[in-house]
């Protein structure tokens, strides 16, 4: 006896209302119908017939029929909110990691750093350097047998050690 798996869900298939058409199809074939009803009674002259009345009725009844073909199992309407959609969508993505989006705000005083949504106190680290300490520093840095070495951390911190002085 031969077996076949059953799926238990089957979402891609549209149902159809009157033989090859869907929904969404009817939708789009009838309401030219009731759009010219309205015209019919709401425009001037009002429960009569007019020329411009005929024309708008009939462009929008061939805007309809046209948005209701069916091009590789789907819509015409379909495919222009996919085109739509993909076009609206953004084409540059950039990444500023200086950004202050989503970032705590930090007020800094003397020895600690204060969080504005946070009670808890950090330890600011700060050095106070006289201008011969900072022309070593500067030698040191420029020195090209000094290995200087930059770590980030994961919060986005920035370590800087030299391995070696001479």
């Amino acid at each position: 006896m031969k077996q076949t798996v059953v799926p238990a869900q089957i979402t891609t298939v549209e149902d159809k209302i009157a033989g090859n058409i869907s929904f969404k199809q009817m939708l789009l074939l009838v309401a030219p119908v009731f759009l010219g009803g309205a015209m019919y009674v709401f425009l001037p002259p009002f429960l009569g017939y007019s020329p411009y009345k005929i024309v708008i009725w009939t462009l929008f009844a061939l805007v309809c029929a046209s948005l209701a073909i069916r091009i590789k199992g789907r819509l015409v309407v379909d495919w222009i909110i996919i085109r739509s959609r993909y076009n609206l969508r953004p084409t540059f993505y950039t990444y500023n990691k200086n950004s202050l989006q989503l970032r705590k705000k930090y007020e800094v005083k003397a020895d600690t750093v204060q969080a504005s949504e946070e009670t808890s106190k950090k330890k600011f680290i700060h050095h106070e350097m006289d201008f011969g300490s900072l022309k070593r520093l500067e030698e040191i840095i420029l020195e090209p047998k000094a290995n200087l070495v930059f770590h980030a951390t994961k919060k986005g911190g920035l370590r800087v050690s030299i391995k070696e002085v001479k």
